[in-house]
């Protein structure tokens, strides 16, 4: 089935529930604005000026619906709704886009005296522990930590699950290719069909969970986590992945040449990291991945060197590099009243900072990102929040990060929900 006729699908059920009677419905309804500016700069793909930026505005409205045992979530998003650039022939005109993250029926049913849970739709499955990566993320991609306006599609679910005394059994079969948003090519040609088992179990304080799947792009995948409480401040998570095939930009030999996407074999993927937080406030994250299917520090040298446009299909794969450091740090508003300093400030009881460094050991690339969020209102049925972000990529010059087009991005975001 075509991804158009799934989204009719998709849509004329919406609108069928829409018919039922509203005092059966439930709704939470969030929204968000966000005005972005982008500094651009000259790389080796882009022999640009440093003077060029883009400014934008962009709009969300989304609603999360409940209806015995439907559910559904539906996000109207306004793209470019005020669009400059410096760049004269450059000009985009604002459009709107539907989207239907989730919609989905859940039941459980009794066969043999056991309870089993049941799920069919279009439904946001997400496995993954980790802050910075989540290797076990594996039916759709999600973007991690944005700082803007990002609207997560799930993938079309069918699965049953079975509880018992330590945790979950469950058998899912999913397709990757109900979003309707467009993706890469590489996102494009990585939809997949496939079915698979897990296992979920909490032992004291241990979450244990493995993973066996295969589908029509991998042809088998095997994954497993693990998190840990170590003591009252610290908790350890760590997962791991390994793929029989994937989809990789290969370069080739000759370097006139373009780089092309291409099947290969056998990719391995692993995440370890901490969680500190003590009684103060403060929460710090500290991670480390790996990813056999982004290019090396070999692979970059070679594409800064040869730099024809096509070589900048290394930026689309799921991870940049193969070596990641991720360290994030923020405070909970209620800190501020700990310290004599800052306890007659009342605005700051509020106040959330957070800061996040995304580090590249092999070439010393730095992404590093901060929000600052202020709570405006808040009576528990409603809230309005006024956010700063900001992020600024960059590091060693032959660096991958250093060699994205963007060199950093500054967004005012306010969102809420009713």
């Amino acid at each position: 089935m075509s991804r158009v006729i799934k989204s009719v699908l998709l849509v004329s059920a919406g609108f069928f529930s829409a018919t039922l009677s509203a005092s059966d419905f439930t709704f939470e309804w969030d929204w968000m604005l966000s005005a972005e500016t982008v500094q651009q700069r000259e790389t080796a793909f882009s022999p640009i000026t440093d003077n060029e930026h883009q400014e934008s505005f962009n709009g969300l409205l989304d609603v999360q619906i409940g209806y015995q045992d439907w559910n559904a979530v539906v996000a109207l998003k306004g793209n470019d709704l005020y669009y400059h650039s410096s760049l004269e022939y450059q000009d985009k005109s604002a459009e709107a886009e539907l989207i239907i993250s989730e919609l989905f029926w859940q039941s459980s049913v009794d066969i043999a005296n056991t309870s089993l849970d049941l799920q069919l739709g279009k439904v946001r499955v997400d496995w993954g522990v980790g802050y910075g990566y989540r290797p076990l993320d594996i039916f759709t991609p999600y973007r991690r930590n944005p700082v803007g306006i990002q609207v997560e599609e799930g993938a079309g679910v069918a699965s049953v699950s079975y509880f018992d005394n330590q945790g979950e059994w469950s058998l899912i079969y999913t397709d990757s290719s109900w979003t309707q948003q467009q993706g890469n090519e590489l996102e494009e040609q990585s939809e997949q069909q496939g079915i698979g088992i897990r296992r979920y179990a909490l032992m004291g304080d241990t979450e244990y969970q493995w993973v066996a799947y295969y589908d029509d792009v991998r042809q088998g995948l095997v994954g497993v986590s693990v998190v840990t409480v170590l003591d009252a401040a610290w908790e350890f998570h760590g997962s791991a992945v390994y793929q029989l095939k994937y989809l990789s930009y290969q370069q080739p030999s000759i370097t006139l040449y373009p780089v092309t996407l291409k099947k290969e074999e056998n990719a391995y993927q692993a995440l370890v990291g901490f969680t500190w937080a003590n009684a103060v406030g403060n929460s710090i994250v500290l991670e480390y991945w790996y990813d056999s299917r982004a290019w090396s520090k070999s692979d970059w040298n070679n594409a800064f060197i040869v730099a024809t446009p096509s070589y900048q299909q290394g930026f689309n794969q799921a991870n940049m590099v193969q070596h990641n450091m991720m360290f994030h740090w923020s405070l909970d508003p209620n800190a501020w009243s700990t310290w004599q300093w800052s306890q007659n400030i009342s605005w700051l009881s509020q106040f959330t900072p957070t800061f996040d460094v995304l580090y590249s050991p092999e070439d010393n690339g730095v992404i590093a990102t901060q929000w600052l969020n202020y709570l405006l209102h808040d009576s528990g049925d409603s809230s309005i929040e006024m956010e700063l972000a900001a992020r600024f990529l960059t590091g060693k010059s032959d660096s991958a990060y250093a060699n994205l087009p963007d060199k950093h991005m500054i967004l005012l975001n306010l969102k809420g929900r009713f």
